[in-house]
């Protein structure tokens, strides 16, 4: 199973995310902001699903697009899930991003079931030539 890095300024929402994930045998790894998640994942000895919340501090989830798309790498290695409580009221540029990379959206607060899915939806689509 590959590892989830939950990416989002709330501890409260990381640690759950954890106990959860973990609960299901996938290992969790946690940012805080989007510069502490490039980082991460610019280091990740292998391939990752990431859940990146959309409104955080320091470097947002549209920041940390942004940088993905500009490096081909972080951009192909990786998979990325979209969080957010405001999911009416996406960003036009975030919402350009997510239709490009076709990336799930998952709405705060979680249903279960639906975020299970798409990480493990995710999870099919790493790639081990991506190590």
């Amino acid at each position: 199973m590959p590892s989830i890095v939950v990416v989002d300024d709330d501890p409260e929402i990381r640690a759950t995310l954890r106990f959860l994930l973990e609960d299901f045998g996938y290992a969790v790894e946690e940012a805080a902001d989007g510069i502490e998640a490039i980082e991460f994942l610019q280091q990740a000895n292998a391939p990752c699903v990431v859940l990146l919340d959309l409104m955080m501090p320091r470097l947002d989830g549209q920041g940390v697009l942004e940088e993905v798309a500009r490096d081909g790498m972080l951009l192909n290695r990786h998979q990325y899930l979209l969080m957010t409580a405001q999911g009416r009221t996406i960003p036009l540029a975030t919402e350009a991003y997510r239709q490009r990379y076709e990336l799930p959206l998952v709405t705060k607060p979680f249903d279960i079931d639906y975020l299970l899915g798409v990480i493990d939806s995710a999870a099919q689509h790493l790639s081990p030539s991506n190590s």
